[in-house]
């Protein structure tokens, strides 16, 4: 009875995460639903078969986070805002029922394919839109562009989303095909890498210039891990594709040339340089505690010059360390960098130790090479704030780093 209850629970716990993970593309509050779900059945799982998720050799990384969230709770109550605020913060729960299910060799393909499916998908979708500037299921049209096309969103409410979500997705599922490789296009798993190479058709039809730039250094960044003979083959494919791209792509080349003049000047209110000053004289200001879960629009308004004409607010400093720096005061930032400093250590531990084209060093390295896209994009955008997008990145995070508790003492369901 034990027995027929434990593995109850671990396929209810993979049922309904394999559902968050494929509506991930599509519906948030249909995917956090199902992975409240699978969390809950998680924690009684974890009851049952005394399983502790914590006892491994990732408790680096749950400190970190664990730093984190103290932190960011201290800054909101001295603040005065409402925890409520913090409710996105849970989606960190994502990383120990993920490494719970990536452990096991059963459901890694199911999940790896039903992540490429969704990723083919809105892939589809997102191709259409950008020719037709078809809306379903949205209250409003995609954004026109000065040729004709469309800013394609896909499901998502804005298309720097929908770009950042498939540049994340399609790199990790390349890299994972490309790392599986035991000869030069031998046993390759194609949908996968079908599926990958269709998200980057829908990243650049996304016309998200920090998109498709984080694309272009993560198959760089695939190449320089496959090794040396790769490198020169990838740079040279990566000019041919991003030439015919911005030749045949006016409106992409349009936004790349609108940066230079504009963005980099820092005169004008919408350029990034402009926001980051800002950001910066807030960070120097509340260098402690920050401003607050919630706030920064508000402070961000009382920095803007109104005799200068400055009148446009901002919700967030278009770079997450900058951000986290004016919310949550120097100490949140040093916290969320801190994070990806011991999951990329702990990733780089992977790759090095496991054997080539092994699962798990092809899992490593194309999350380490995903985690590199998202901070890249990241940069420039609010990444870590879109949930479609932080969720997606807890599941990279979660399939790169099973092999650090697959071979503990930890009690498996039977």
């Amino acid at each position: 009875m034990d027995a027929n209850r434990s593995n109850f629970l671990n396929n209810a716990v993979f049922f309904f995460f394999a559902l968050f993970l494929f509506c991930s593309a599509f519906s948030i509050a249909l995917s956090q639903l199902s992975f409240g779900i699978s969390l809950f059945f998680f924690i009684i799982l974890c009851i049952v078969t005394r399983y502790n998720p914590f006892a491994c050799r990732l408790l680096c990384v749950y400190s970190a986070v664990g730093f984190y969230l103290a932190w960011i709770v201290v800054s909101t109550l001295v603040n005065g805002t409402s925890l409520i605020n913090l409710k996105e913060e849970w989606l960190f729960f994502i990383i120990p029922v993920g490494l719970f299910l990536f452990k096991q060799q059963k459901f890694r393909g199911i999940l790896i394919t039903l992540l490429a499916s969704g990723v083919i998908i809105i892939s589809i979708y997102g191709i259409m839109q950008h020719y037709t500037g078809v809306g379903w299921f949205k209250d409003h049209s995609p954004v026109a562009a000065r040729d004709g096309t469309f800013y394609a969103p896909g499901g998502f409410d804005h298309n720097l989303t929908y770009g950042n979500y498939l540049a994340v997705a399609s790199l990790f599922l390349i890299s994972l095909a490309i790392f599986k490789l035991n000869k030069f296009f031998g046993a390759l798993n194609w949908f996968v890498l079908i599926s990958g190479a269709m998200g980057i058709i829908g990243t650049v039809m996304s016309y998200s210039r920090s998109a498709v730039a984080s694309l272009a250094a993560g198959l760089l960044a695939m190449c320089a891990l496959k090794g040396k003979r790769w490198i020169m083959a990838g740079a040279v494919l990566l000019i041919i594709a991003v030439t015919i791209t911005l030749f045949f792509v006016g409106e992409l080349a349009f936004k790349y040339e609108l940066a230079f003049k504009q963005d980099l000047a820092g005169e004008n209110e919408s350029s990034r340089l402009f926001i980051w000053k800002k950001s910066v004289k807030i960070i120097k200001d509340n260098a402690l505690f920050g401003v607050g879960q919630g706030n920064f629009e508000t402070v961000y308004a009382t920095y803007l010059d109104s005799s200068r004409n400055q009148t446009r607010t901002r919700p967030h400093a278009h770079n997450d360390i900058l951000n986290f720096g004016a919310v949550f005061g120097i100490p949140g930032a040093i916290a969320y960098i801190l994070i990806w400093g011991v999951v990329f250590l702990r990733l780089h531990q992977i790759w090095h130790k496991s054997q080539t084209f092994s699962d798990k060093r092809a899992f490593a390295g194309a999350a380490a090479v995903a985690g590199l896209v998202f901070i890249l994009t990241s940069m420039t955008e609010a990444t870590f704030a879109d949930e479609e997008v932080r969720q997606l990145l807890m599941v990279v995070w979660s399939a790169g780093l099973w092999p650090m508790i697959s071979n503990t003492s930890e009690i498996e369901p039977s």
